[in-house]
């Protein structure tokens, strides 16, 4: 007879030990640990006619970034589509058929039917939450989260889910306090400690936000949780901090490239030419399976590109992002996303006036575009307010710094950008009430206290006591 899941639907094997293993994989796929793709194998192993088995051992491969394990994925489960007992499974199969194709549309179609018929299908959910991020569709994210929560209240993923897509979506407190509930559940879930750690680098809590990811990486040195411990010390000004962690090797070529660039750009820190060819090298070979790269990937490659002076290469990356499909379907990477490249390019020329006029679009509309988290997107308006301040504009650096400090008052970059600004317009009393702040707020989030902008404030303010 056959088998149902820890969530009560039909799975497609006879084997308790194929079950056994796809069990495991779910749950170290879903809490970000180790061993997920082995576990899959293990399924398809104890029993070669498992199609959901095989469906998430291509899901896991793709993710990984294995398109040469997909592929055979692919292969092994299009022998055994027409066998496939129930339409969940027909769905699932004919989504990873559509991913394959490298047919985004219709593999999104197949896992949102997957979703709204069976709400508890933990690996349809999660890949269909991946789409809406890359879309920057965040109020989609919740709408699908808060379901499945409905439909299992207990589940920790559910209840992750939706405290992630809630603090996406600007409902800071609201998604702290579900992701901090769903951690409290599970411990050992690196899933959950992002949510959480996510939830306190926007509202600028950098302290709570770092001892959060260094919990997660206590468990395991998983990438993407290293990424955050370096792009927070990043912020704070520990430039060795940040290049410890980003060497690591689970932190994959693209998000390197995003710490580079901002320890570069926005904290002047010195980039070795050679490091940048590096980074160049190894997006170039992520390149040969550049149909199965998210749209945030190829843009990073693109940065690397041209700043290691392989200008045509990086071009070819904008007119790849203009190929994109519109709007939403692209989360606007087609338009908006290939303009700040193009603006990004322009910085490295020194053109400021030119990377102000590309990027100004896209900073407008930055929470409509996909890709990454509103986190991994601050990046963009960081850099558009450094251009700001560069070309003079002090008005608009006020009007900037000031929307940025409501929801992140240790927004220190901001509060710097503020002494500027005011020093600029002749306003010495609101000059001198930013300087204080920006002691103040650098005290609570960790600044490092040999940053310039911190021993400028504190000189500044001796000087005028």
């Amino acid at each position: 007879m056959a088998y149902t899941d820890v969530r009560g639907l039909a799975v497609s094997t006879t084997s308790a030990d194929a079950l056994a293993a796809y069990e495991r994989g779910i749950d170290l796929f879903l809490r970000w640990r180790e061993g997920a793709a082995d576990a899959f194998q293990a399924a398809v192993a104890a029993d070669p006619h498992f199609v959901l088995g095989h469906c998430t051992r291509a899901y896991v491969a793709w993710r990984m970034g294995k398109p040469g394990l997909a592929r055979e994925a692919h292969q092994q489960l299009m022998a055994l589509a027409d066998d496939a007992p129930d339409e969940r499974e027909r769905l699932h199969v004919r989504a990873v058929d559509a991913m394959q194709r490298c047919d985004a549309a219709a593999a999104q179609t197949h896992l949102e039917q997957v979703a709204a018929q069976y709400p508890t299908d933990r690996i349809g959910v999660r890949l269909l939450s991946f789409i809406c991020i890359a879309q920057g569709d965040y109020g989609r994210g919740l709408e699908i989260a808060r379901r499945s929560l409905t439909a299992c209240p207990d589940d920790v993923q559910f209840q992750t889910m939706t405290g992630c897509f809630l603090e996406q979506s600007g409902y800071n407190a609201e998604g702290l306090a579900m992701s901090s509930r769903a951690l409290a559940s599970d411990p050992t879930n690196l899933f959950a400690y992002h949510a959480v750690g996510h939830a306190y680098v926007a509202r600028g809590d950098y302290r709570n936000a770092l001892e959060t990811f260094e919990r997660a990486a206590s468990l395991e040195r998983y990438g993407h949780i290293l990424w955050h411990l370096a792009e927070a010390q990043a912020i704070l000004g520990h430039e060795r901090l940040t290049r410890d962690y980003s060497s690591a090797p689970t932190v994959p070529p693209f998000e390197r490239i995003a710490l580079m660039w901002r320890l570069e750009a926005l904290r002047g820190a010195r980039i070795d030419d050679a490091i940048w060819k590096e980074l160049a090298a190894q997006g170039e070979r992520l390149l040969e399976h550049a149909d199965y790269l998210t749209t945030w990937m190829h843009h990073w490659i693109g940065v690397a590109l041209a700043r290691a002076g392989e200008h045509e290469k990086a071009r070819t990356q904008v007119e790849r992002l203009r190929r994109l499909p519109a709007g939403r379907a692209s989360g606007h990477w087609s338009t908006l996303g290939a303009d700040l490249l193009e603006g990004e390019m322009a910085v490295m020329r020194g053109d400021h006036a030119t990377a102000a006029r590309l990027m100004a679009p896209a900073i407008r509309r930055i929470h409509d575009m996909g890709g990454g988290s509103r986190e991994q997107k601050d990046i963009f308006r960081d850099l558009y307010l450094e251009l700001q301040r560069r070309l003079g504009n002090a008005e608009v650096v006020i009007e900037l710094a000031q929307q940025r400090l409501l929801a992140n008052p240790c927004h220190i970059q901001s509060l710097t950008a503020l002494t500027w600004a005011y020093g600029r317009t002749g306003r010495p009393l609101l000059q001198r009430q930013a300087y204080q702040q920006l002691v103040n707020r650098a005290a609570e989030a960790g600044l490092e206290t040999r940053a310039p902008e911190l021993l400028d404030a504190q000189q500044m303010l001796q000087a005028t006591a």
